[in-house]
C-alpha cells in the first residue's frame, strides 16, 4: 500500500492513520477499541514476509514523516545492534523512542501474547535480547504485564476462545513470572462482568505474587457505572487470597471511576482500604469520555481521592488510540478537574514512588534471574520450564449458577424478520442492579399508543434479556399480534429464563456472556444491517453503549430518550442533533415511513 503503490501511498497512508485510532469527533464504544486492536496487529503481531520488496526508492513516498521513518529503519539494519531485529524488536526500539521524545523513561506494556504458549518463550527471547541496547540508546526501560482478558474475545466471530483459557493463561504466568522483564500482571478487557467471578484467578495472582517479591497486579475496575462494587471487591479479593504472613501486594486499579458513594460510610471504608494497602489508582480522563464512560464531569471522584490521600496517577490508556499524551492529560485533568498546584503534585509523588519501587524489584529480579538462569538459548529454557508445569485443573470461574441459554431456550431462538422495520425498547435489562426501573403511567399509555397503531406487517419489537419495566409491558400487550424478540446472553439466571419461556416471544441468540455486553449484538444484528428505531426508557453505561452504536451504526436508526433521565439527557446533549425525547406514538412511529 505504501512501497508497492508509491502513486496512492499519500491516500493509503491517510486511511492507515485513521484505521488506527478512535475518532476524535465523536465518542466510540469498546467494540470500536477492539476493531482498532486488531488493525494493529499488522504492526504488533507482524509476520515479515517470505518475498520482501527491495530496490525500492523510498524518496518516491510522499509522506515526508512516513519518509523519514523509513530512512531511519534502514539506517537502523546497517548498524550492529539492530541488524538483525526481528519485527517485534523494531517495535520495541521505535515504542522506546517515542517515549523518549516525550520524556519519559519508565514503561510497563500490557501484552497477552505473553501468556500464549506458542509464542511467549520467542517474545521473551527477543525480549532479552534488545532491550539493553535500545535503553543504551533512549535511556528508556521497557517492562510488561502479562494480559489476562476478564472475559472472551468476541469481537472475532469466528474464532472461540477456549473455556479453560485462564488456567493455560495461568500455566505461562507461573513460567514466566520470575523473569526480569515481566513486572505484573494486567485484568483487561471491558469491564462488562462482576470481579468476583474472577476470584478464583485473583487467588492464584496473589500466590504468584507471593513467589515473586514486588510483582504488580493491575485490575481495570470502576470504568462502568454498571458495576460500583468493582473497585472494593477486586482489593477483597486479594486481601482474602493472601497466605499467612504475605504482604499486600502492589495492587493498581486503573480507572477508579465508579464506586459507592465516596462520602457514606462505606465509601470512607473504601478510602480507608485504598489508602491501607497502598493502592494506587490510574485515571484516564479522555480515554474515559472516548469510550462512552463519561459524559459528565460533575461527579469525577479524583478530587476526593486526593483529599483522602489516596495515591493517585494519571495515564493516558494508550495515547497514540486516542490521539493524546501525558501534557495533555495534565492539562485536561488540572483544567477540567479544577487540580491545584498541591494536588498535581501529590500525583507526582505517587507516580515517583511507583517508579522507585518499580526500578529496585527490577534490579534484585535481574540479579535473581541470572543466578538461576544456566545461559544458552533462552527460547528452549522457557520452554523446557512450561512442559515441567502442570495446568491447573480447577475451573478459575466463580460460579454464578447461570444457565446454558442455547439449551433452555432451543424452542425459541429464531432469527429476526428481515422485512419489517425493528423497533428496540430498551428499559430494565439495561440497567446496574442498584437501580430498579419503576415503570410509570405515562410510560404505560405511550407503549399502549406505539401498539394502538404501529402495523404488525412492517414493524417488531426487539427488547433485552431481563423483561422487566417498560420491555415487560411490552410484552405482555402485544402478545399474540406482533412478532417480539429477546436478545439474550449465552448464560441467564433461572429468574431469566423463567420469564422468556413464559414471555413465548422469539430468542436471538447473542454470543456475549454477560447482559451487559449485548449492545454489541444489537449494533451487530441490526444496526448494520438494518435501518430501525430505539426507544430508551431507562439504563446507564450500557444503555448509553446502545445509543452510541445506534448513532455509529451503517443503517439509520432514530434514537428516542427519556428526558426525565439525567444519564441519558447528559449524553443526548453529546450527541445533539441524534437524539431526540420521547413524545408521543404518533412521532415514532412517523419515522418509520422514512425508513
Amino acid at each position: 500500500m505504501i512501497l508497492g503503490n508509491p502513486d496512492a501511498s499519500a491516500a493509503n497512508i491517510e486511511k492507515i492513520r485513521n484505521s488506527l485510532t478512535i475518532p476524535k469527533d465523536g465518542q466510540a464504544v469498546f467494540a470500536n477499541l477492539e476493531k482498532v486492536y486488531l488493525y494493529r496487529y499488522v504492526f504488533t503481531k507482524g509476520i515479515a514476509a517470505d518475498s520482501q520488496l527491495s530496490g525500492m526508492n523510498i524518496e518516491l513516498i510522499r509522506d515526508r514523516e512516513v519518509r523519514h521513518y523509513a530512512q531511519e529503519m534502514l539506517q537502523d539494519h546497517r548498524e550492529d545492534s539492530y541488524r538483525r531485529n526481528t519485527l517485534y524488536q523494531d517495535l520495541l526500539l521505535w515504542i522506546a523512542r517515542e517515549y523518549k521524545k516525550h520524556g519519559i523513561t519508565y514503561v510497563e506494556i500490557t501484552d497477552t501474547s505473553l501468556l500464549n504458549r506458542e509464542e511467549f518463550p520467542a517474545k521473551l527471547r527477543q525480549i532479552h535480547e534488545v532491550l539493553p541496547a535500545v535503553t543504551r540508546e533512549t535511556g528508556v526501560q521497557l517492562r510488561f504485564l502479562a494480559g489476562i482478558r476478564r472475559t472472551p474475545v468476541t469481537i472475532v466471530r469466528d474464532q472461540a476462545t477456549p473455556s479453560d483459557y485462564l488456567s493455560d493463561n495461568l500455566r505461562c504466568l507461573r513460567v514466566i513470572a520470575a523473569d526480569p522483564y515481566v513486572a505484573g500482571s494486567d485484568i483487561i478487557g471491558e469491564e462488562i462482568n462482576d470481579i468476583l467471578e474472577l476470584r478464583g484467578l485473583i487467588r492464584e495472582l496473589v500466590r504468584i505474587a507471593g513467589e515473586n517479591p514486588g510483582f504488580v497486579i493491575r485490575i481495570h475496575a470502576g470504568e462502568n457505572d454498571s458495576l460500583p462494587n468493582n473497585v472494593a471487591n477486586s482489593i477483597f479479593c486479594v486481601r482474602s487470597a493472601l497466605q499467612d504472613g504475605q504482604a499486600f501486594p502492589p495492587l493498581r486499579i486503573g480507572h477508579g471511576l465508579y464506586t459507592c458513594d465516596l462520602h457514606s460510610a462505606k465509601g470512607r471504608k473504601l478510602l480507608n482500604e485504598i489508602k491501607d494497602n497502598r493502592v494506587t489508582l490510574e485515571f484516564q480522563l479522555t480515554s474515559n469520555v472516548r469510550l462512552n464512560n463519561l459524559s459528565s464531569l460533575e461527579r469525577h471522584p479524583l478530587k476526593q481521592y486526593l483529599a483522602a490521600g489516596v495515591h493517585c496517577v494519571q495515564g493516558t490508556d494508550g495515547g497514540a488510540l486516542y490521539g493524546t499524551n501525558s501534557i495533555d492529560e495534565e492539562l485536561s485533568l488540572e483544567k477540567m478537574l479544577g487540580l491545584s498546584y498541591l494536588d498535581l503534585r501529590h500525583m507526582k509523588e505517587s507516580e515517583d514512588l511507583v517508579l522507585t519501587e518499580s526500578l529496585q524489584v527490577f534490579k534484585e529480579k535481574r540479579k535473581a534471574f541470572q543466578d538461576r538462569y544456566p545461559g544458552g538459548d533462552l527460547e528452549l529454557y522457557y520452554q523446557t520450564k512450561l512442559d515441567e508445569t502442570e495446568q491447573q485443573a480447577e475451573t478459575l470461574w466463580r460460579d454464578s449458577g447461570k444457565i446454558d441459554t442455547a439449551e433452555a431456550m432451543k424452542e425459541q431462538i429464531r432469527s429476526l424478520p428481515q422485512k419489517k422495520i425493528p423497533i428496540i425498547i430498551a428499559g430494565g435489562s439495561f440497567n446496574n442492579s442498584r437501580h430498579r426501573t419503576v415503570l410509570k403511567e405515562d410510560e404505560k399509555k405511550f407503549i399502549d399508543g406505539l401498539l394502538k397503531d404501529a402495523d404488525p406487517e412492517k414493524v417488531f419489537f426487539i427488547v433485552g434479556h431481563c423483561l422487566k419495566g417498560q420491555e415487560g409491558y411490552l410484552i405482555q400487550k402485544a402478545r399474540n399480534r406482533f412478532d417480539v424478540f429477546a436478545i439474550v446472553p449465552t448464560r441467564v439466571t433461572r429468574a431469566e429464563k423463567k420469564r422468556l419461556l413464559e414471555a413465548e416471544l422469539g430468542v436471538l441468540l447473542s454470543i456475549e456472556s454477560s447482559g451487559m455486553g449485548l449492545y454489541k449484538s444489537f449494533a451487530y444484528e441490526v444496526f448494520k444491517r438494518m435501518p430501525s428505531i430505539l426507544i430508551v426508557f431507562d439504563g446507564n453505561s450500557a444503555a448509553l453503549n446502545l445509543i452510541q452504536e445506534a448513532k455509529n451504526g451503517r443503517n439509520k436508526c432514530f434514537i428516542f430518550i427519556n428526558p426525565r433521565s439525567h444519564e441519558l439527557n447528559a449524553k443526548a446533549k453529546m450527541l445533539k442533533g441524534y437524539v431526540q425525547p420521547i413524545t408521543n406514538p404518533a412521532e415514532v412511529l412517523a419515522k418509520t415511513c422514512s425508513l
